[in-house]
Parts: C-alpha cells; structure tokens; sequence
C-alpha cells in the first residue's frame, strides 16, 4: 500500500510541475505577444497625438482623441488630504494552503475598492479644459498617497513594508499638480478622461513605453523558464527523495 502511495505522490508531483511549465509558458506567451504590443500601440498613439492648447482644443471636433498637459487649478476637495481625484485600494491577504507539501509565505494584493474622478479644472496654455467626470480612468505617474493600517491578523510584503490584512491605501491628486490628460473630446466641449498621469507626455510615453519593455522581457524569461521547470520539475517529482 505504501508503496502504491509512494508512486502516486511521484506521479502527482510530475504532473504539477508539468502544469506549471505549461502555465508558465502560456502566461509568457502573453505577455510577450498580447499584452507587450498593445503597450507598444497605446505609447505610439499618445505619442502621435497633437499637443493642444485651450484654442486648439476648442476647435477639435467631437468624438477625436486629444491629450493635453496642464496644472489642477480651482476644483474642490474630493477627499481627505485636499485629493481633487483619487482612488482607494484595500491590502488582501491570501494565507497559504497547510495541506500542501511545502508551505509558502502569505502574499497581498491591492484590491480597488473606490475610484473619484469629478468634472476637472485643467489650467493649459492659453485658459483652462474641463474634463467629465469618470469611473474607472487609468491613474499612473506622479501620485500623492497616503496609507491607513489595517487590523487583520495577517501581514504580507508589499515590497520591502510588511503590511497587515485591510490596509486602506488612497492615491490620487492635487490642485497645483502637473497632470497629462488622455481621452475623448466629448459632445458637451469638455474631455472625457481615459487616462489621468501624474507628468508631462514626455514622462508618459516614455511610462508606457518602459512597460511594454519589461512585459516583453519578463515574457520571453518566463518562456525559456518553462521547459527547465518541466525537467527538472518531472526529474524531481519522479526521482527525488521523499520524507
């Protein structure tokens, strides 16, 4: 019986490195052929888009896509901090399985719990755009943030901060701040947000840019990795010494 246990856990074990490989493989393929180039669209279309002054936003017809570069000017506080817009996120902590073989540490994920964008005052050359008011646009760039412990039991590294369970973290921005602007021109004259960074289109592209980069590179690793996993995953499910 014991035997006939001994071969199955040595089987098992092939097969999971087997998945891994073939999950690792997939994932790289990913992000090296999805994920990497349609980075590498979105940098070359801000790139290519004009840069607007209030008069030539004015005269941009309906529907067009525009970015403009300028200072928050004039808005409301939209929360805590002076933040004029922001998102919140809260520090999930995913405790390992104790069933498995080998335990492994905890791990945290920010997870989006609220996002405030109101109608937007943007002072640019030559007077000042509007924006709409958005749900989900993308923030990025040059944020300030602030951070509210949480109580849970369990902590996990965010980075070199070990954060404990319900961790409230608010990102956003402020009147004075440099922010570049991507979206829609819509029906009203003001612009619909799609993107909110915190930076000229210079640091942006580049932002994007860069991106694009590290998903390529991290994809092809992930690819080379995936057959050394397979290997050496099988050779040690199969062969390898067992307490």
């Amino acid at each position: 019986m014991f035997l006939f246990r001994g071969v199955r856990n040595r089987i098992s074990s092939a097969v999971a490195a087997g998945i891994a490989a073939v999950f690792m493989l997939i994932c790289g393929a990913i992000m090296a052929f999805v994920i990497s180039p349609q980075q590498a669209l979105e940098w070359r279309r801000v790139q290519s888009l004009p840069e607007l002054d209030a008069a030539a936003f004015a005269a941009t017809a309906s529907g067009e896509a525009v970015a403009i570069t300028g200072t928050l000017e004039g808005n409301e506080p939209a929360g805590e901090n002076d933040l004029v817009a922001f998102y919140r996120d809260n520090w999930n902590v995913e405790t390992p399985d104790p069933a498995e073989d080998e335990a492994t540490e905890p791990s945290g994920t920010w997870v989006r719990t609220e996002t405030v964008v109101p109608p937007l005052n943007i002072a640019v050359s030559g007077g000042t755009v509007t924006t709409l008011s958005a749900s989900s646009p993308n923030f990025g760039g040059n944020l300030h943030e602030s951070r509210v412990l949480g109580e849970g039991p369990e902590t996990a590294n965010d980075g070199d901060e070990e954060l404990p369970e319900g961790t409230v973290r608010t990102r956003g921005f402020k009147n004075g701040d440099l922010i570049t602007v991507v979206g829609d021109k819509g029906s009203s004259g003001d612009l619909a947000p799609k993107r909110l960074y915190g930076g000229d289109r210079v640091q942006l592209v580049e932002n994007i840019r860069a991106g694009a980069r590290a998903a390529f590179v991290a994809g092809i690793a992930m690819m080379i990795c995936a057959p050394i996993v397979l290997v050496f995953g099988v050779l040690a499910g199969l062969f390898g010494r067992r307490r």
